[in-house]
């Protein structure tokens, strides 16, 4: 999988806008593995993967622009 994301450098940043929501929700097959990679390329992670009680393995991310989404794979059943 590749994620490739834009900046838009002359845009009013989103931090001077106040708090918004997630813009998007992104399932992969390995959660920690997205998560492993994004870090080591220098994602700015807003938390690690964990386990939610609606059965998926989420972490969430900011786009340099400021926009948030999500990462999450399906729990195993059991």
């Amino acid at each position: 999988m590749t994620l490739m994301l834009g900046s838009c450098p002359d845009a009013i940043h989103l931090r001077d806008l106040g708090d918004h929501q997630y813009f998007g929700y992104l399932e992969v097959a390995d959660v920690d593995e997205c998560h492993a990679r994004a870090t080591a390329r220098g994602a700015d992670i807003l938390f690690a993967p964990a386990d939610r009680p609606w059965g998926m393995r989420e972490f969430g991310v900011r786009t340099p622009d400021g926009h948030r989404f999500m990462v999450g794979a399906a729990l195993a059943a059991g």
